[in-house]
C-alpha cells in the first residue's frame, strides 16, 4: 500500500512511520522541517509540505493509497481553527488526484454532549483545559458528515495518549465519543489501529472511539 502521513513528526505519527514501513507499505511523510525525521528506509520518502496549503501538498498525494492525518494542534483561545483548516486542505488535494481514503487521529470526547459522561478528574480539569482543541476536532468531523459524502473517511477517536510499547493487547472499538475501559492507550497501539482500518471497509464513513 503506498500511503501519506501528515503530523508524521509527532508521537502517533512516528510510530505510523515505522509500523507501515516494518510491513513494508510506501510511505511519504509530509513535514514542515524534514529533518525532524532521523529514520531512512528505501520505502520512506520525506518531502516538504504545508498542510494548510492546498498546492504546497497536491504533489506528494499522487498516487498515494491512503492519507493519514496525527496532526496536533495546541488549546488556543478563544478557538483552535487548525484541524478544520488541515483537513479542508488535506481532501482538497486528494480530490485533485482523484483519492478517495482518509484516517484521521482525534479523541474522545469530541462531541460535548459525551464530556458529561467523563470522570470527575477529567470532565473538572482536562476537558475544560482541551475545550477548544476537541470543539475544533468536532467542527471538523462534522463538516466530514457533511461536507464529504465522496470521501471514505474514517475518524479514530483514540482517549488518551502514552509513550508505552506496541502490543497485541485487544483494542476495543465503538462507533461513538468514547469506550466502557481504560481512558489511556499507547500512542503505537492508535498507529496500530489505524492502520488496520485502511486495509478493512468496515469503518468507512464512521467516527470509532478505541480503547482497552
Amino acid at each position: 500500500m503506498r500511503i501519506a502521513v501528515f503530523g508524521a513528526t509527532g508521537g502517533t505519527g512516528l510510530q505510523l512511520l515505522e509500523q507501515a514501513l516494518a510491513a513494508n507499505h510506501h510511505v511519504t511523510a509530509i513535514v514542515r522541517t524534514p529533518a525532524k525525521i532521523k529514520m531512512t528506509h528505501e520505502n520512506l520518502k520525506v518531502v516538504t509540505g504545508d498542510v494548510f496549503n492546498t498546492e504546497s501538498i497536491e504533489g506528494a498525494l499522487a498516487d498515494q493509497d491512503t492519507v493519514f492525518s496525527c496532526l496536533g494542534f495546541k488549546p488556543e483561545k478563544p478557538a483552535v481553527t487548525g484541524y478544520i483548516n488541515a483537513t479542508k486542505s488535506i481532501v482538497a488535494a486528494m480530490k485533485k488526484n482523484g483519492l478517495k481514503r482518509l484516517v484521521l487521529c482525534h479523541s474522545w470526547y469530541t462531541d460535548p454532549e459525551s464530556r458529561g459522561e467523563a470522570i470527575f478528574l477529567i470532565r473538572w480539569f482536562l476537558l475544560p483545559m482541551i475545550r477548544t482543541v476537541l470543539d475544533n476536532m468536532r467542527e471538523t468531523e462534522l463538516w466530514l458528515e457533511t461536507e464529504c459524502a465522496d470521501i471514505d473517511y474514517t475518524v479514530v477517536r483514540p482517549g488518551g495518549l502514552t509513550n508505552g510499547q506496541l502490543t497485541d493487547t485487544e483494542i476495543k472499538h465503538i462507533e461513538g465519543p468514547h469506550v466502557k475501559g481504560s481512558s489511556r492507550i499507547t500512542r503505537a497501539d492508535v498507529a496500530r489501529f489505524m492502520l488496520n482500518t485502511a486495509s478493512t471497509q468496515e469503518f468507512i464513513k464512521k467516527q470509532v472511539a478505541i480503547g482497552y
